[in-house]
């Protein structure tokens, strides 16, 4: 135990390492783009005060992340988000080590390479830095199937971690879903059924509690995808999946050309790990069931696709393939160093071409040659950046020259006028911009009357 403890822990630490390399090649940029303004400021400011700023701050356990980041950050600062994100996201990595050893029952070997794939595998890790909720629920969701699946007394409380999972990111209903079922099918008692129901509602309480918090709004769940589901869309949207696994994940904040699963070659190779997984160890059906639920919820979406909503995907394809090399390393049939070799030979692939893929990218974000999208109307002063003008129209409105109410009207609405209170508030200056401005010019908007309709 000790040993699989300390190198869940080791994977850990790569992990966050990578993830934060990554996002530091971003950040050397300057730009925050327009959702981290919004979830990682604006939605992080609002849920302290109770308030829902637009039809799309849905997630709220992910605006608690990060006021709570916000919060103990040392040095708050324009993208300060970026590295509690990558520390977040890159809790999946052990969730996976130990889901292959103690739910697959896989070697140190392959299960450290599920941790490691997992980490390194595009769909992941493109991700994994950026300002928003998409990637948090992963973490949430793998540890409520993790614990739902245990052999402990408490495995019921998965059912709480599900609720998180959907409350940080609505992709996390993937995860829910196939905790709850697997949770239904181990029910043979009373008592047990009872343990299920209190832990069911609790994690609907998890997902549900803002509608008591919140003073206005109250939409929950949907988001970017407000106008439901579509049949109709379903040839289509799978079409779109496997193109963002295998050819390209270019999607609407996936900032980079690679395909989620690292190529076609890694994709096929996990498409055989995953059918072997599935057919040698009966506990691998559950994993590859959030992966096929994933997908399912995928195909009938609407709203704004991409491949950020994928991110099971990948997380299960990692699992199942390194089950697969388990099961490689197990077969009697095969010579022993045919075995090793194979498995050997097949882990570096899987492993070593996604990493090849994203060094590549990496320079092309440090160096500029990656831009990360101004998606937002806020204009940066000629010869400035987001951070120096944000300085120059925060002295403008404490000096009096320009209004709060401006601000929101020509520099870039809600967003900018949380970034003003939110710099100031946490670096310990008087702010310019109060909370009540920002609500004040909130009414004033079309996010308002989109959200609260006549009580605008």
């Amino acid at each position: 135990m000790r040993t699989d403890l300390l190198l869940a822990l080791g994977l850990y630490v790569v992990a966050a390492g990578w993830f934060l390399w990554l996002g530091a090649a971003a950040s050397a940029q300057g730009v925050i783009t327009g959702e981290e303004a919004s979830i990682t400021h604006r939605d992080a400011m609002s849920i302290a005060m109770a308030w829902q700023p637009s039809m799309y701050s849905t997630n709220a356990a992910s605006q608690v992340f990060y006021w709570l980041a916000g919060h103990l950050d040392p040095d708050y600062g324009l993208l300060y988000a970026r590295k509690w994100k990558a520390a977040a996201t890159a809790l999946i990595t052990p969730l996976i080590y130990l889901a292959a050893r103690r739910r697959l029952g896989c070697g140190r070997f392959p299960a450290v390479v599920a941790g490691v794939l997992v980490a390194v595998l595009p769909g992941v890790s493109v991700v994994s830095w950026v300002g928003t909720e998409d990637g948090l629920e992963v973490v949430a969701g793998a540890a409520a199937l993790y614990v739902v699946t245990s052999s402990r007394r408490w495995w019921p409380l998965g059912l709480l971690a599900g609720g998180l999972a959907i409350s940080l990111y609505t992709a996390g209903l993937s995860w829910a879903v196939v905790a709850s079922v697997a949770a239904v099918t181990r029910v043979r008692t009373a008592r047990t059924a009872l343990a299920v129901g209190l832990a069911a509602l609790g994690g609907a309480a998890v997902v549900l509690w803002p509608l008591a918090w919140w003073h206005n709004g109250g939409q929950l769940l949907t988001g970017g995808g407000g106008a439901g589901a579509d049949v109709t869309a379903v040839p289509s949207n799978l079409v779109q999946a496997a193109r963002y696994a295998v050819s390209s994940g270019s999607s609407y904040y996936y900032f980079a050309q690679m395909p989620t699963l690292g190529g076609r070659g890694v994709a096929v190779l996990m498409l055989v790990g995953a059918l072997v997984a599935v057919a040698a160890r009966p506990a691998a059906r559950w994993w590859a069931a959030v992966a096929v639920v994933a997908t399912g919820i995928y195909a009938v979406s609407t709203g704004v696709p991409g491949a950020r909503r994928l991110i099971a995907v990948a997380v299960v394809a990692a699992l199942l393939a390194a089950v697969a090399l388990d099961v490689l390393a197990r077969t009697p049939r095969v010579p022993a160093g045919a075995r090793v070799s194979a498995v050997a030979v097949l882990a570096f692939a899987l492993v070593a071409i996604p990493v090849i893929r994203t060094v590549p990218w990496h320079a092309d974000l440090a160096a500029g040659r990656q831009v990360l999208p101004v998606d937002w109307p806020f204009q940066v002063d000629a010869g400035g950046t987001q951070t120096s003008t944000l300085a120059r129209l925060d002295a403008e409105v404490g000096s009096g020259r320009l209004s709060a109410a401006q601000v929101g009207q020509f520099h870039g609405g809600t967003r900018t006028m949380a970034l003003l209170f939110m710099l100031d508030e946490r670096t310990g200056r008087p702010p310019a911009v109060l909370p009540g401005d920002i609500v004040g010019f909130y009414r004033s908007t079309r996010d308002c009357r989109d959200l609260d309709g006549a009580a605008c």
